[in-house]
């Protein structure tokens, strides 16, 4: 399989970095990342705006907003609770 070099900010390595599992690669991170649904990732674009540089106040925006994310995420799978 090819692989490409990509150049990254090292704020945005280190938010990636805390993302990623512990038997996962930065490829199957951002496979993971950029395969979800696109309504989730609006909404993480919006708290982030909302929430600024401040990732404690992110992280507990999307706590909070979770169980909602989860079931969006479910229904637009056809999965049922």
């Amino acid at each position: 399989m090819a692989s490409h070099q990509v150049s990254i900010r090292d704020d945005v390595y280190q938010k990636l970095r805390k993302l990623k599992k512990d038997n996962e690669s930065f490829s199957d991170l951002i496979d993971r990342l950029s395969s979800r649904a696109k309504g989730t990732w609006d909404l993480l674009e919006e708290l982030n705006g909302i929430a600024g540089s401040d990732d404690l106040e992110l992280e507990k925006l999307i706590i909070e907003n979770r169980s909602t994310l989860e079931k969006n995420f479910k229904k637009r799978l056809g999965i049922d609770e």
